[in-house]
């Protein structure tokens, strides 16, 4: 029994490390730039799509803006740069990025023991579009909430560093 714990929290905690890893990069980001994030509620018409070997289970369905939310709330945390949710286009200050964000797609590719979700996710600036994936690994098991918060995150981790790399 004690073996069956000992390898069950390993597998948890190795499922963690895409997550992790983020984090850790996001602390590292040098920008002093402040970025606001809208949610377009386009984003609430799609839907999880499943790829390679079949799941089971099924958690509650996540609140995709309640969960975009959080997400740009959380890389705040994580940052030494200010990330702020807003509902309208309108930008405070000229340092200022605005960006009016989409989902455009969910996969949950699954594997044996592991899978990735990604989230297609399309970043659409004053005169500019940027489309990218964010990903988060998973193991064994996962929850459609916690791996689309943390793909999303992954997501505008992405984003923020291709723009202050500029």
């Amino acid at each position: 029994m004690k073996k069956v714990i000992l390898i069950i929290s390993v597998i948890l905690n190795i499922g963690c490390v895409s997550h992790k890893q983020t984090n850790k990069l996001a602390s590292e980001i040098n920008c002093d730039r402040t970025f606001y994030f809208a949610y377009d509620e386009r984003s609430d018409f799609e839907k999880f799509q499943y790829e390679g070997l079949p799941t089971y289970g099924d958690s509650k369905f996540p609140d995709f803006k309640q969960t975009f939310i959080k997400s740009i709330r959380e890389l705040d945390k994580d940052t030494e740069m200010s990330l702020k949710y807003v509902d309208s286009n309108v930008l405070p200050s000229s340092s200022s990025t605005f960006s009016r964000v989409r989902i455009e797609d969910i996969r949950v590719v699954a594997g044996i023991t592991s899978g990735v979700l990604e989230v297609d996710l399309l970043y659409q600036m004053e005169g500019e579009k940027i489309y990218l994936t964010g990903k988060n690994k998973m193991h064994v098991a996962f929850t459609k909430k916690g791996s689309l918060y943390k793909a999303i995150k992954n997501g505008h981790y992405l984003f923020i560093s291709a723009i202050c790399k500029q």
